[in-house]
Parts: C-alpha cells; structure tokens; sequence
C-alpha cells in the first residue's frame, strides 16, 4: 500500500519542446494515477523544477536552444535534484549519445518511438527504486545522528565487575524484557544468530586483547524466530596498567536498510513478474559461462525462446492471464535444467536459456529439444488450459561467435529463422545462414524477373467521404502475381525492394499505371476521384522523386490535384533537411501529401508543422477498438481535432464495421477506407463499383427519431418486457443481449437515453455505463438492478457514470415516467439534434 501511495502523489515533469509527445506522455503517465506537469524547453523545464519538486523527469534531448543533455547537467545541480530519477527520451540511439546521457547525469535513456505501455513499467520501476534508494539513505543520516547522540541502542560493560547497562532501545532490539533478561556477556552471544557468532566473538575478543575497536554488521535471532540485521560498533577503556577496565558501544538495527538494498539488487538484476534473472544478470551470466568455457575448452549453448502466438493469446484472455502463461513458463523451464544452467527473460515473450560446459554434440541436440519439449504439454493458467508452442533459436560460444553481443544476435537470428519455417521448431545459427542468404538472393533474382516480366499489379482500395457518401478516390496498392506463388501481397516482398534497390523501378512503375488509371477513370465521368500512391525512402535516396512525378502526371494528362502521395512518419525522421526540400519541390506541383499510419512512429506535432503535410491518415490500430476502448476513442478524437486546427483533412484506414464508421462521423473525420466497403480489387472491380454509385451513394443518408432509448439486458425476456413498457412512447428502440454489440449500436445511432441492466456475465451494468460515459458522454445513463449491490451502482452515481437506478421489478408506469424526464435532461444539456443521422446507420432493433 506504501508504493501505491507514492507512486499516486508521484509528480512527472514533462520537458518536450513537441506538444504531441506531451499529450501522450501526459495520457500514459495519469493512466497509472501520477500527476503530470508539462515544459515546452529548457528555461521552462529547470523553473519548474523548482517550483514543483517533481518525483521524476522524461526530458527530451533534441530541443531548440539548450539541448536535454545540459539541462540534465543542470538540474541536477538544483536543490534536491541530487537523486531524483531523469529518463532520456530521444531518437538517438548510438553509443556515443548513450554515454553523453549518462555522463550528463541520466538515470535511464527511452528511445523513440516510445512503447507506451513499457515506459509506464518502466517509470514504476524507477519510481519504486528511487523511493527505495532515499529510504537506505535516510536510514544512513539517521544512524549516523542516533551514533552521535547515543541514543540508539547504546551499551556499556564494566569488565572488573562484570556488570552490564543497556540503553531502553537495547532491548527492543533484541526483543527482550528488561525484568527477565539477565544481561551478561554469554548471554548476549546467545541471541547472536549461530552462523554470525564466532565472528561477533572475534571482534569482542580482540578488542579486550589488543585494543582493537569493532564495527560489523551480523544477525540477531530474536525469540519469534525472526531474524534482524544490525550494526554493531565497540571500544575498550583501557587503565594504566593495560588492563581492560570497561568497554562501551551501539547497536544499530539496519533490516529494513538491509531489506531495501536486497530489494534494489533485486530489482536491478531479476525480473519481478517471473522471477528469473533479467537482460543485466543475463549477460553476466553469459560472461561467465564464457570465461569458464575459455578455461576448459567447452561449449556454451544459448538458446532464444520466443512464445508462438503470444499477442493472441494476450488478445483474447487478457493482459493477467497473459502474466500467468509467462510465470508458467519460467516456472516449467527452471525445473527442467540443471543448477548450473540459466533460464532468463530477455524481453516481453523472450526467454534465453544457457548450457554450460557442452561437450558433444548430441548434448547441444539434446538441449534444444528438451526446451521444445516444455510446451508439448499445455498451462493450466486461471482453470485455462492454454496449449501454446515456440519458436527456439540455437547458438554456440565459441562456433557461431566469441562474445556475448554476438552469441545472442545469432541466437535472436536463429529464433526469427525457426519462426519463418513455421514455428514450433529449433533451428541452429549456423546451418541455416546458408539457407537463408540462397533464398535472400532467389528472392531478389524472382523481384528482378518480375519487373522485367511485368508480373506486377495494381489494386485499388476506394476511400468514401462521409460528406457525400460517395468515393472520394482510391489508394493504389501493388500486388505481385508470382508464377508459381500465385498473388503475394506486398509485406512479403516490399522489405527486399527496399534493401536491393529494385524499389525505385517498381514504384515508378506503380506511380505511372496508378495516373494512366485514374485519368481513364475521368474520361469515363468519374472526374472527381484521385488517387493515392505510396513512397518508399529509397526512392527519395535514388531519384529525383519531384521530377518523376512531373513527367509521369505530363505522360498520362492527369491533373497534379488528382494525385496523392502517401510518406510514411519514419520517413521525416531521416535527413529532415533534404526531405524538407523534396516535398516541398512535389508540393509545388500541385500534389497532396499525405502522412501514412499517423499516430505509430513518431508522431511529431513538429515535424507536422514544418512538413507541407495536407492528409493525416489514421492508422487501423486505433481505429479496430474506437466503439469500445476509450483511449481509442479519445486518441482518435484528439487527432481529427488537432488536423483541423492544423487545416488539414483525415482519412481513417481499416474501417471494418458500421460502428466504427458511426463514430468516425461523429467526430468529423473526413474520408474512411476499409473492408467494410471494400477490400482492394483490381481496376476493372473498382469501375463497376464506381457505375453503380453513380445511381445512389455508397453510404444513404436519413433523419433518425430525435429520441432513441438503447436498452441492454441478457435475457431476452426481460428486454421484451421492457420493450412493452415503451411501445407507445414513439422512442426509437434499440435493444441487445450483448454489451459489445451495444457499443456498436451506440456507435451508429445518436442515443440519447441507456437502460442498463446491472448483472451481466460478460460486463456489469457499471462497467459498461462508465466505458459509455468517456465514449458517449452526453447520453443519460439508467442502471436496472435486481439484487442488492448498491454499493457499486451509489459508487457509479457519485461517479457520473449513472443518472438513476431502479429495482426489478418494476413500476411500469414509474419507469416511464423517468425516462422522459430522462429524455428532457438531455435537451435541456445539449438541445433537440438537428444533424441528420450518420451515414448508414442500420435498421431499427
């Protein structure tokens, strides 16, 4: 409870000259209940410091004026600054930037782009580290104080006499009675833990004999079988004769300091949620083994495990079920190794497993099978049974590499080597790069016979506006029909254009049919569609992209406005510079830039502002959850919202359902794409689908009732009887079994009025209200419950997320009643609807 507390008061200074970055920092930082304060540059970031004392800093390096580097130097020379966590975050990644962090004065350094979900782990952890780190050192400053004072547990023998003084605090920390402890010198070595005594007795026996002063750290056993850590200091009083006449000192308990450093030891080399030795305990490991294999002549043996179809099982199970299958794992691989061997986690699914002093080979054969052998058996995780394989990559010191960085590359290249044949299987580093180097240069001979061949094909995705529910235009999307292979879809083969050069032939080829395309489209009627088409960095790298796209749009007579040209946000990363001037070269043509994917990589407001971007494009992983994730939905808002002020249009990829399409109108987003109209066809498809929306649009448009009442209920009954209740009311009713499917509904009609059941198997009427009030906040939201949980449904009502509950059963009459004057709430707030419906919204329930 103590680290929840802190980590709640907890304030995050923000210093980032990039709004956006900010605005997720700030997102991802509240998720986890810490206070968030924001500065856009150095003077800002360093005053407020000072004024607000923050408990941790994420501080860009890459800032106008003064860089992140020396406002680190600098912060760390303020008040109290000594030991507050800084964290780096910045797109430099080489050694040399590393090392600069550090010597500046950094505790960690984040890459970018930043995993969100991993920073607000990892900001946890240095949290929790550095709470524990100022409690050792505030337990120093008082030792220290209470050795001064005397007044931590303080002693005195007078060896003559034999008599013995202790101090109050003497007792309690030896955990006896004063009335009942006789307080001699044997007695005393008693309550000293057995394995610590004949070092305590050392330290006493030399300081009578020769004068020696101790100071040691040992073990008290205390009488409830406890053990405590203290800290023992002691001088002798020695008369003029040399004789021993009295000796005095302290005793300081220290287990909780103690408790603490074990606590960052742990923290620093172990990984807390499977308990195996983490990436810095590893290479240590390694090291070792290294060294000792060096010594004997033997093998190490490192194997790269990675879980086949983990994010699934994430997906569909849920992130601590997830937790669960990792700690079977771990638990499963330990048992079945041997003492000297390691079983570590290298990353989210990633195990590393080393096997020392290998000898002969059937020993490293049988080592790779026996890890593949863990999961042929399934997990039994939460009353699951959870049947999951992995993919194992094998490497050997000194065979495959001589240091540990190469030894685990070529083990992570094996792994990825296993995953490509199909998973579920080892496969060694060596054997297989001869493999994998032939079919690299197969592939890339296929690449260049296929362009020679025109094995290449254009498809069309349309876009749809949701103005005018009509096409808009279409994205231009290669496929490669392979004579053997049949049609390979561009993941498997755009990577490889990329890396040989053949990119550059094959997009202008794209480029020039995609313009040949859309001007045929024109000369058919169709002359408002464009067409968008996606570049690839290389192509800036081999050509001149803005004199290409001239002389296409001269040879085909397409018009510059009809055209777009997709970038992708990795690529503004590069040489800023010359890709400033590149676009804005194309951008004098008369072309529209869109950025691609927005919201994955680094989603620079920066760069935003200083690129001639006209289109943002709304990557599919927010919109496939926009209907039931609020931080989708709000990601998704913010970022239509912010193209707007910034005078640009959005596009949304990956529109699958019509819940999602009710959304994406809702928030003004200006064109859609996706399965949900169409997948990409070829050219001929897209003409027909184009004539037959020349009768009617894609997406019809009507008037909705202006009041619509959703009502949710798993069982079937209770929602006719409460369709009965309302059939006279003229509500428009919508009704589900399901709370996914109501969000769906809530998505594609404007509702104003929710009935709510309470208990539902899959989502409380609560849970399901409070998701409804941060996705749909103006509706009014009513709770039915059937039993006595009025704790939650009052927690939901003080929470906002509940206008009123009622009891099963009901009043008929009472009900409706309340639900009118439900309906009135909501027009006095937000006033009639006079918009028209969303663009296809379904049928009445």
């Amino acid at each position: 409870m103590k680290d929840e507390r802190l980590e709640q008061a907890a304030i995050v200074l923000v210093i980032d000259d990039d709004p956006f970055i900010r605005l997720l920092a700030r997102d991802c930082m509240e998720k986890i209940g810490l206070q968030v304060i924001e500065a856009e540059d150095a003077g800002s970031g360093l005053a407020a410091i000072g004024i607000h004392a923050p408990d941790i800093i994420l501080l860009d390096v890459v800032m106008p004026g003064t860089n992140g580097f020396d406002v680190c130097r600098q912060a760390r020379q303020l008040p109290n600054m000594e030991f507050c966590p800084i964290v780096m975050l910045t797109a430099l990644e080489d050694a040399e930037s590393v090392t600069q962090a550090y010597e500046a004065g950094a505790t960690d350094f984040v890459g970018k782009p930043i995993n969100w979900q991993l920073l607000q782990y990892r900001v946890r952890f240095i949290l929790k580290a550095a709470a524990s780190f100022r409690s050792v050192f505030k337990s120093d400053v008082q030792m220290a104080k209470a050795q001064r004072l005397s007044s931590v547990g303080s002693w005195e023998w007078h060896i003559v006499s034999g008599l013995v003084a202790w101090s109050d605090e003497m007792y309690r920390i030896c955990d006896v009675s004063p009335a009942s402890f006789d307080k001699s010198y044997q007695n005393f070595l008693a309550l000293v833990h057995p394995a610590d005594r004949p070092q305590v007795e050392n330290a006493l026996h030399s300081a009578v004999e020769h004068g020696i002063a101790y100071d040691l750290e040992y073990r008290l056993l205390r009488s409830d079988g406890a053990v405590r850590a203290v800290h023992g200091k002691g001088d002798v009083l020695f008369g003029l004769d040399g004789q021993a006449l009295s000796m005095s000192g302290t005793l300081q308990d220290i287990t909780q300091r103690k408790l603490a450093e074990e606590r960052i030891h742990y923290l620093a080399n172990y990984d807390e949620l499977t308990d195996l030795p983490n990436r810095n305990l590893l290479e240590d490991r390694m090291n070792q083994a290294i060294l000792q294999a060096r010594r004997n002549g033997h093998r190490v043996v490192v194997l790269c495990l990675n879980l086949d179809g983990f994010k699934l099982i994430n997906d569909s199970h849920g992130l601590a079920v997830g937790n669960g299958l990792l700690q079977a794992v771990a638990a499963r691989a330990k048992a079945a190794v041997r003492e000297s061997d390691t079983v570590a986690r290298f990353g989210a699914d990633e195990f590393v497993l080393i096997f020392p002093e290998m000898v002969h080979n059937r020993d490293v054969l049988h080592s790779a099978q026996r890890a593949l052998d863990l999961f042929a058996e399934p997990f039994l995780v939460d009353a699951r049974k959870l049947h999951v394989t992995a993919s194992i990559g094998v490497c050997l010191y000194p065979d495959d590499g001589d240091d540990v960085d190469v030894v685990l590359r070529n083990a992570d290249v094996a792994m990825y080597e296993a995953k490509e044949s199909g998973r579920n299987c080892f496969k060694f580093y060596a054997q297989e790069m001869g493999r994998r180097i032939e079919q690299y240069v197969e592939m890339e001979n296929a690449l260049r016979v296929a362009l020679e061949q025109q094995q290449f094909e254009v498809y069309y995705q349309p876009k749809v506006n949701l103005c005018s529910g009509r096409f808009s235009g279409v994205e231009a999307l290669v496929r490669w029909n392979h004579p053997q292979n049949g049609m390979v879809q561009p993941g498997s083969f755009i990577s490889l254009a990329e890396k040989t050069g053949l990119i550059g032939p094959i997009g202008e080829w794209v480029l020039h049919t995609a313009c040949v395309q859309a001007r045929q489209w024109h000369d058919m009627g169709f002359d408002e569609m464009t067409v968008a088409v996606n570049l690839s960095a290389i192509q800036f790298d081999q050509q001149d992209v803005a004199a290409l796209v001239t002389r296409i749009l001269a040879e085909t007579g397409l018009a510059p406005r009809h055209l777009e040209l997709e970038l992708t946000e990795s690529m503004l990363m590069g040489d800023s510079d010359s890709m400033l001037a590149a676009l804005k070269d194309i951008k004098a043509i008369g072309v529209t830039l869109t950025l691609d994917d927005f919201g994955t990589g680094y989603s620079s407001l920066a760069y935003l502002k200083r690129f001639p971007i006209d289109v943002i494009k709304i990557d599919r992983s927010f919109v496939r959850s926009i209907t039931t994730d609020p931080n989708d939905a709000s990601l998704t808002r913010t970022i239509v919202l912010m193209a707007k002020s910034l005078k640009m249009k959005t596009v949304a990829e990956g529109v699958e359902t019509q819940g999602q399409l009710g959304f994406l109108n809702a928030i003004k987003c200006d064109d859609v794409q996706g399965f949900y109209f169409s997948k990409p066809v070829p050219a001929a498809a897209l003409t027909e689908m184009l004539r037959h929306q020349q009768n009617r649009p894609v997406l019809p448009r009507g008037a909705e009732p202006e009041r619509t009442i959703l009502l949710l209920d798993d069982e079937p009954h209770i929602l006719s009887a409460l369709r009965r209740v309302f059939r006279n009311e003229h509500y428009q009713i919508l009704q589900t079994t399901s709370p996914f499917e109501a969000f769906e509904l809530l998505a594609m009609h404007r509702v104003q009025v929710i009935l709510s059941d309470q208990r539902m198997p899959i989502m409380s009427g609560t849970d399901f209200l409070s998701k409804v009030k941060e996705l749909h906040p103006d509706t009014v939201r009513i709770i039915l419950s059937g039993y006595t949980e009025l704790e939650s449904v009052i927690d939901a009502i003080n929470r906002g997320a509940v206008y009123r509950f009622f009891t099963k059963p009901w009043d008929d009459q009472q009900l409706r009643d309340h639900v009118r004057e439900a309906f009135a709430h909501h027009w006095r707030l937000h006033g009639n609807p006079d918009q028209p419906a969303m663009p296809g919204a379904g049928q009445q329930a």
